[in-house]
């Protein structure tokens, strides 16, 4: 079976209900010039009723989540990775400095459902690359959910990064072919230098890879070469049809589709089934 074949067969559900989500609230008129200039992409005509995907990165242009922020008149949500509304609020109030922006966690305020299609009734925007909508409730009945196997099993060979797993800050946002979430022409923005030499002088050293093993493999495994040079991570791993899938993050080198590599504690052969490249995904 080909990978878009197996692809095809791996269709985004409908609807996630209670999509695992924490909800931060901006108040204040500097908000969205505050994140114009600070996280990458462009929010230039960014107005009532609009949603807009941006990355937080640190000065050194590596991960910190990725996230959606809606304008609501008189103020602005942010939706960020679940778990994540503290670490976002430290980092963000580090850059608040004479602005006028409130940020306050009201994640027990809502409840988010993610429907993967598009619909005037709700927020629309693209879930790394499929079309969704943001459906927003207030009064959450504060249920939690967790993505189920199928659901990450769709994750992993789509290549869509998460939170504590891929998104972290060992990797840049162009390793993991996050292309279409950050503005190459808006002008600065935290760690924008470091990403923009990336892109110029193609120093992008590593990338996103989905591969498979017949044996199990652990998550934060290093993967060696033929010679046991290091030369990759796994970074996502699950069951599925009596065999294991995840992702890894491999220097560009080797990964090519067929390559094959070892893991480095559980000395398993692992397969490289699809490199996931900006040249598949749209680009700002």
């Amino acid at each position: 079976m080909t990978i878009a074949e197996i692809i095809s067969k791996i269709k985004p559900p409908t609807v996630i209900h209670h999509f695992p989500s924490d909800v931060i609230k901006m108040i204040g008129n500097e908000s969205v010039d505050f994140l114009q200039r600070i996280t990458t992409n462009d929010f230039t005509g960014f107005t009532e009723g609009k949603i807009q995907k941006t990355l937080l990165v640190t000065d050194k242009g590596r991960i910190i989540d990725t996230v959606w922020l809606i304008h609501r008149n008189d103020h602005l949500l942010m939706l960020t990775s679940s778990g994540m509304a503290a670490e976002t609020i430290s980092w963000l109030n580090k850059y608040i400095i004479m602005e006028d922006i409130i940020l306050s966690d009201i994640t027990n305020e809502f409840e988010i459902n993610l429907h993967f299609m598009t619909t005037d009734n709700f927020y629309c925007s693209d879930y790394f690359g499929f079309p969704v909508s943001f459906e927003l409730k207030e009064h959450s009945v504060n249920e939690s959910t967790k993505f189920s196997n199928t659901f990450e099993q769709w994750r992993i060979e789509n290549g869509i990064p998460k939170v504590k797993k891929e998104l972290v800050q060992d990797f840049n946002p162009l390793e993991l072919n996050l292309w279409s979430w950050i503005s190459f022409t808006k002008g600065c923005f935290i760690g924008q230098e470091v990403i923009a030499r990336l892109d110029t002088y193609n120093k992008i050293q590593r990338t996103l890879c989905k591969f498979s093993a017949t044996e199990r493999v652990n998550e934060q495994e290093l993967l060696l070469d033929e010679n046991g040079t290091e030369i990759g991570k796994i970074t996502s791993v699950i069951e599925s049809d009596n065999k294991f899938i995840g992702l890894s993050v491999v220097r560009v080198k080797f990964a090519i589709e067929q390559q094959t590599l070892k893991s480095k504690d559980s000395n398993v052969t692992v397969r490289i089934d699809r490199v996931f490249q900006k040249e598949a995904y749209e680009r700002n």
